[in-house]
């Protein structure tokens, strides 16, 4: 208590005369979670700059119908259409008010909660989890206060608030209204606190530091921000995904949304410390996501995995609620859809589908939702195959670099193959002992 009313003071002893120097005149804010500071993960980018560029917004006035109908079918199931449909109209409120991106703060409450208003978790509450104790020094009163660099010195700004908004953070609005105002003073310090505050990895925008506070120590949660901007937008022009053409015989689609997607892990990768080999490409995605058949063709499976030896056993979608799963081998939940007579695809993981066997699919028809069943320790993710004449093939050069970011350019990656090599190595320290030991048995 004593720390933060020193720091408010402090705040405002500067915020009357600016300050000169390099240095920032607060305490770094972080977010911490149950188990202390929040960690970075590996499903990102070694290089941020592989990404594209992202798209402009569209033109404003923002089209309030369009708007909702996107955000709505974004989180769709994950609340009350509507509820979904008032939220929709508030993020565009709070958006206006603060003037920031509403295609960014809809996605964003979309990345952060799900668009669930009373969601509390150990990252933060409400609709954009905000974590009222790294805040607390800024949002004071009916103002967020907070210094910006301007030349040489820092100098205050203040944004209103709804009063005793860190109080008040399931009330969806006043989320909404508070966060907007966050983002804009996150917008407004950046990238001037890159400067000032040490350690921060390399980052693309602003919102990074929406998750981290000021110093910056991963870019997954600004990735996946973005890409649900992306998907967002996509739905609001109603933006088509063009096929591209293969060596298949056939073009292909995106089987997710939101292109380039990043992909985690590879054809051939370790899998249970080297017992098998993984078949197939991981793609980053959230929980949920509508999960596309890649091309036109035929359904040739659906229904769950099972441990073991044990042939998968299919299950007509219109019974997959309804029946009692046994516990499910690695590929979980999955569909396989047959291209042509020698090209089939897999999809696995998946939390649900919407599919029966001999259904007949189009490119770029929803055929299941993004899940992790089957998984044993990964979070969501889109774990796709494709198979030629039984044998299964590397998924990147039929997605193409439009689609797909491969995971070589992961760090993951580089995680994956340091362990492979330890792995090796002690595999061959184990046979050189029991080498050494025939040896002097042989004696």
């Amino acid at each position: 208590m004593r720390t933060a009313v020193f720091a408010s003071l402090l705040l405002l002893s500067f915020a009357a005369d600016a300050v000169a120097g390099d240095k920032p005149p607060w305490r770094a804010r972080r977010r911490r979670t149950d188990e202390g500071l929040l960690r970075p993960g590996l499903h990102q980018l070694k290089d941020p700059k592989r990404w594209p560029a992202e798209p402009e917004s569209p033109p404003a006035p923002v089209d309030e119908a369009r708007f909702r109908k996107a955000l709505v079918g974004m989180c769709e199931g994950m609340a009350s259409a509507k509820l979904l449909r008032r939220i929709a109209a508030e993020v565009l409120l709070a958006a206006a008010e603060a003037e920031v991106d509403p295609f960014l703060l809809g996605a964003l409450v979309y990345r952060q909660s799900r668009c669930v208003p009373t969601l509390e978790t150990g990252f933060g509450v409400g609709l954009l989890q905000i974590q009222a104790r790294m805040l607390a020094d800024n949002a004071r009163g009916s103002n967020l206060r907070y210094l910006v660099r301007e030349g040489d010195a820092w100098q205050e700004r203040r944004r209103p608030i709804p009063p005793g908004a860190l109080r008040r953070l399931k009330n969806s609005l006043i989320n909404l209204r508070l966060g907007a105002a966050v983002l804009a003073m996150w917008q407004d310090q950046h990238p001037a606190i890159d400067e000032v505050f040490p350690g921060s990895v390399p980052h693309r925008s602003a919102v990074a530091h929406f998750g981290w506070g000021d110093i910056v120590r991963g870019t997954g949660g600004e990735d996946r921000a973005l890409l649900a901007r992306r998907r967002l937008i996509n739905r609001y022009l109603d933006t088509k995904i063009e096929p591209r053409q293969t060596d298949l015989g056939f073009a292909v689609v995106s089987p997710l949304e939101g292109i380039p997607r990043l992909a985690t892990s590879g054809l051939g990768d370790d899998r249970e410390e080297g017992a098998r080999a993984h078949r197939g490409l991981d793609i980053d995605a959230t929980w949920g996501e509508p999960v596309a058949s890649l091309a036109d063709g035929v359904v040739s499976f659906a229904g769950f995995d099972l441990p073991g030896r044990a042939p998968p056993q299919p299950l007509p979608a219109a019974e997959l609620a309804t029946t009692e799963r046994p516990p499910l081998g690695p590929g979980g939940l999955f569909v396989c859809v047959r291209h042509a007579p020698r090209i089939v695809s897999c999809y696995m993981h998946l939390q649900s589908y919407r599919v029966t066997v001999n259904d007949r699919v189009q490119a770029g028809q929803i055929i299941g939702n993004v899940g992790r069943t089957g998984a044993k320790v990964s979070g969501a993710h889109l774990h796709l195959e494709i198979h030629r004449d039984g044998a299964a093939i590397d998924p990147v050069p039929v997605l193409g670099p439009d689609f797909v970011i491969p995971p070589q350019e992961t760090l993951a990656h580089d995680f994956a193959m340091a362990s492979k090599k330890l792995r090796l190595r002690r595999e061959r320290r184990a046979r050189w002992k029991a080498h050494l030991a025939e040896k002097a048995a042989g004696k």
